[in-house]
């Protein structure tokens, strides 16, 4: 038997709009391993939202389109959400993802600002940026310092 969600106060999480709510819970949960916390349906039977968890404290909630969208603009443009990643080794998350069927957008590549990241897009062009910091020991300040030095 599978052990129940553990269900906590959130102080902020995001809510996106997607245009398959169905089909954005099948490739979060088996594309990208995110876990459904919960899913509530409508008085027709249609999800009318879908709360999942990447890890604790890492939860996001999907719900069905809402009103118009901006012409030509892909919804997702414009929306990064970043995920820790310390579970493995950033590359070989990468690496997993990729093997699911994941398209990775940009990376993995190291950044100036002391992390190592990769970049997919969900289904609605929502980008997902999975990180980890590369040195562990250095402190903010000489991480910010080297950062604008170039």
């Amino acid at each position: 038997m599978t052990e129940p969600m553990e269900i906590y106060p959130m102080a902020m999480f995001p809510t996106l709009s997607v245009a398959d709510i169905d089909a954005s819970v099948v490739w979060y949960s088996e594309k990208v391993g995110f876990a459904t916390v919960f899913s509530l349906p409508g008085p027709d039977g249609e999800t009318v939202m879908a709360h999942l968890r990447w890890r604790k404290h890492a939860d996001l909630l999907l719900a069905p389109e809402a009103g118009p969208t901006q012409a030509g603009r892909a919804k997702g443009a414009g929306v990064a959400l970043s995920f820790l990643a310390d579970a493995m080794p950033i590359d070989d998350l990468a690496a997993e993802l990729a093997g699911r069927g994941v398209e990775i957008a940009e990376g993995p590549v190291s950044r100036p600002w002391n992390v190592r990241d990769f970049v997919v897009l969900d289904p609605d062009w929502y980008r997902l940026v999975f990180f980890a910091p590369v040195d562990t020991s250095r402190d903010f300040e000489d991480v910010m310092g080297d950062a604008l030095q170039g």
